[in-house]
């Protein structure tokens, strides 16, 4: 409680200021339409009025399609998993998660269908199929379910990289899926490293898990991470080694990847920042105050990635 006669302190405006990540320059690359509502159109609808155009895209730009869902689910449960052995020194075993995470996807998926995203200001779970009433076979959700959720966590327990991990003492483990940021060139870089660990000969291992099948800019995203390591642990670059885990395809154990991080790989993803936050700040109204006008931003010519996407009602395209 405050003291008598006082009042709380305001709270500071919120300010829209740029910043650049992964997802932001793939959702840029994709749609400028949907890139202007995820960013811009939808900035301040956590409080705006029920009913209002800014609340319906700050709702929209929260759902991902059930591909993305299945993805999140996963991810969320390895992070709870080995958050709590950080703590504990424990790992659960591989019933126990698989347990705790079918409830949370029934929950999430329930919640979705009932559309209960709409009533909340926080903390949204929804799915663009259920948003639109999507017809989905419930053939096709249980194939989602067991391929991607359930495979894909059975896979990294069988993994290599999970052992490695058990081997690890938690004193050399260094992030688990923390969001954090730092600076290039003056813009805020936004990361979230699924895993990293200085293994025993002092080198840091930087972990991505992937639910999806290889992609070129799978290989730049950890390259970024290879980046943010050596500035965020202090080591020189020939002492980071990036990798990805592809927890989804065939056989019993996840795969991990190995990722360049040699000066030619890591000037590489340094260009492709400063190109994608170039190509951004040049459709700006203003750059200086990261301001941007909708008419700047047209609709994608390539109508196939309308159907997934959670802006076709204001953007007009249903």
């Amino acid at each position: 409680m405050w003291p008598p006669g006082r009042t709380r302190p305001a709270m500071a405006d919120l300010q829209n200021e740029f910043s650049w990540s992964k997802s932001r320059h793939e959702k840029f690359a994709e749609c400028r339409r949907a890139y202007f509502y995820t960013y811009y159109g939808s900035w301040g609808g956590w409080e705006a009025a029920h009913g209002s155009e800014v609340r319906e895209l700050y709702v929209l730009k929260k759902l991902s399609s059930r591909w993305q869902w299945a993805g999140s689910v996963v991810h969320a449960s390895l992070k709870q998993m080995l958050s709590a052995a950080r703590v504990t020194g424990t790992f659960w075993t591989l019933e126990k998660l698989l347990e705790r995470t079918r409830a949370r996807a029934r929950a999430e998926w329930s919640t979705s269908r009932e559309k209960a995203y709409w009533r909340e200001a926080s903390k949204i779970v929804g799915l663009v199929e259920h948003e639109y009433g999507e017809p989905v076979a419930g053939a096709d959700w249980k194939k989602l379910y067991e391929a991607t959720i359930d495979g894909g966590l059975r896979r990294f327990y069988a993994s290599a990289a999970f052992d490695e991990i058990r081997r690890t003492p938690r004193d050399r483990w260094l992030t688990v899926d923390e969001l954090d940021s730092w600076d290039f060139e003056g813009t805020k870089i936004w990361v979230a490293i699924d895993f990293a660990y200085r293994d025993a000969d002092g080198r840091v291992q930087v972990l991505d898990w992937k639910t999806g099948k290889e992609r070129g800019v799978d290989h730049t995203q950890v390259g970024i991470y290879a980046l943010y390591a050596q500035r965020k642990w202090g080591v020189p670059a020939d002492a980071v080694v990036p990798g990805l885990v592809y927890l989804v395809g065939e056989g019993e154990a996840a795969e991990r990847v190995s990722v360049a991080a040699d000066p030619a790989a890591l000037e590489g993803c340094q260009t492709a920042m400063r190109t994608s936050i170039e190509g951004m700040k040049a459709m700006l109204a203003d750059p200086a105050r990261n301001l941007a006008r909708l008419d700047a931003f047209p609709m994608s010519e390539a109508r196939e990635s309308c159907r997934r996407c959670p802006f076709r009602r204001p953007c007009g395209r249903l």
